[in-house]
């Protein structure tokens, strides 16, 4: 019987001294198009963000900047596209 409560005991202790943690993520998306020259012309801009972080106090982020232009100019389509991606890492002090 002795052996039964210690065992629950130290089960029980076990489980408190579990610690939960926590992710948090966010992700947002802006996007802008302009048409000039009754369709000739369109160009997309792009901005993509996603960030995250932990009870820890880690945390990260990317964001992604991209840029389309398409032209039609003597019934040939020109694409350009350039993008550019940032990211950052944080740790906590310790």
């Amino acid at each position: 019987m002795k052996k039964l409560i210690f065992a629950s005991l130290l089960t029980a202790t076990a489980l408190l001294a579990q610690k939960t943690e926590q992710t948090t993520t966010d992700s947002s998306t802006s996007t802008a198009t302009e048409t000039k020259d009754n369709g000739r012309t369109v160009k997309t801009d792009s901005v993509t963000t996603n960030s995250a972080a932990d009870s820890k106090g880690n945390a990260t982020s990317d964001t992604t900047v991209s840029s389309t232009k398409i032209k039609k100019h003597h019934g040939k389509v020109q694409k350009t596209t350039t993008s550019e991606t940032t990211t950052s890492d944080e740790h906590p002090a310790h």
